[in-house]
């Protein structure tokens, strides 16, 4: 079998895969089990897990549940904020790893030039909508790898997006507290 450099690409992303994946199985959920008070750490992985595109977590809940704990809002903020951007990019560069030529054998070149064209016209409202509402926005920094989106652009519709949710899901889980205790 002869290494191409597409397969040694994929290779490499599979192992990355791999180790993100085993790394996070070691310490998801520990505090849980051990019926201790969550950690930051531990939602700093649970939330960077979630937004990696192999992992679809339904992660705003957290934000309800470590509020509750009398975890400080602003951190969790900038926790999430920095779990997810770093997530955004992991998916983003395993996207980018895909050769044209990839793409084109998955998708075609025709359909691969119009849905470039369509996010590069209409991603900086997508990419906002997908991170203010719970929808699969890692998938979509994943896309936007493959059809070369911008990086930059990425991420700052990302934070924008998700600051907005966060900041609502911060505010209301707050007032939920406040209603119940």
């Amino acid at each position: 079998m002869r290494w191409t450099k597409n397969r040694i690409r994929v290779t490499l992303s599979l192992m990355g895969i791999a180790l993100t994946m085993f790394l996070i199985s070691m310490t998801i959920g520990k505090d849980l089990l051990n019926g201790t008070k969550s950690t930051l750490l531990s939602f700093a992985i649970i939330n960077f897990a979630g937004y990696l595109f192999i992992l679809l977590l339904p992660v705003e809940a957290l934000i309800l549940i470590y509020v509750a704990e009398g975890h400080n809002g602003w951190i969790l903020l900038i926790l999430a904020m920095g779990t997810l951007l770093l997530a955004q990019v992991v998916n983003y560069t395993v996207g980018r790893l895909m050769s044209e030529d990839v793409i084109h054998g998955l998708i075609g070149e025709k359909k691969f030039t119009k849905y470039k064209s369509k996010i590069n016209d209409y991603g900086p409202w997508t990419v906002v909508f997908f991170n203010v509402f719970p929808l699969a926005s890692s998938v979509l920094s994943l896309v936007a790898g493959i059809t070369r989106f911008k990086m930059k652009r990425l991420l700052l519709y990302t934070l924008v997006g998700a600051t907005i949710k966060y900041l609502f899901l911060i505010f209301f889980s707050g007032q939920l507290v406040r209603w119940f205790s």
